[in-house]
């Protein structure tokens, strides 16, 4: 029997966590903190397999929680927030949020997008490798020359998406459509922020990117360097 996913339910309302936590404990062992500081205390004691994010909260909000957790673990986090502002749904993404939805959204979609978090992280075999890349699917791990490089889980499916159709061209919706789902069509600003993501921690020079480079009007490409 499968072992049951461990969520962590950060969200300072309790009513709103409690409500939460009650739909989905039928699907997932479930933990709450009402603030980041309590809930980046719960993470150095418990392992989970993704963390349900509010950003507006006291004591530490969504955004620094966020902040500190990316320099400690690549697990997946579903910010859902009320703030609906386009620059704070990039801000989000740009820290390594792996979604964003906004309130009031119904805990049948939450729940639905937490099982696809988790396909998405399940996914894969075996390990594959370039000259200057190793990608393990199996241990979702990233190495750059080498070097160890922490992603979160949307940068790695984008990353292994390209990899494993290099030198093909892939539009934005192309790659929203693996990502996300075909019911999703306008997430490109997203796949924006995380190709930019992605190339601040893989290449050389982010702003002359040799691996993950743009075709104008048509979408990004991986390009295998020579040997």
């Amino acid at each position: 029997m499968p072992e049951t996913k461990h969520i962590l339910i950060v969200e300072d309302r309790v009513s709103v966590r409690t409500m939460m936590a009650d739909y989905l404990k039928s699907s997932f062992r479930v933990s709450v903190a009402d603030n980041g500081l309590e809930a980046l205390r719960i993470i150095e004691q418990h392992t989970f397999d993704c963390v349900l994010l509010d950003l507006m909260m006291p004591t530490m909000d969504g955004i620094e929680f966020l902040t500190i957790l990316r320099t400690k673990s690549n697990v997946p986090v579903l910010v859902i927030s009320a703030k609906i502002d386009e620059n704070d749904i990039v801000n989000a993404l740009d820290l390594g949020a792996d979604e964003y939805v906004t309130k009031p959204v119904s805990m049948r979609s939450v729940a639905a997008r937490i099982h696809a978090i988790m396909r998405r992280t399940s996914s894969g075999g075996g390990a594959t490798s370039s000259p200057h890349f190793v990608l393990n699917m199996q241990s979702r791990s990233v190495l750059v020359n080498q070097r160890e490089i922490m992603l979160t889980n949307i940068e790695f499916k984008i990353l292994e998406l390209l990899y494993t159709r290099a030198n093909t061209v892939l539009s934005r919706q192309e790659i929203s459509d693996v990502i996300y789902g075909i019911d999703r069509p306008n997430m490109s600003r997203s796949i924006d922020v995380h190709i930019r993501n992605l190339r601040l921690k893989i290449e050389p020079d982010p702003n002359e990117p040799t691996y993950i480079t743009t075709v104008y009007g048509n979408g990004y490409r991986y390009t295998l360097p020579n040997k």
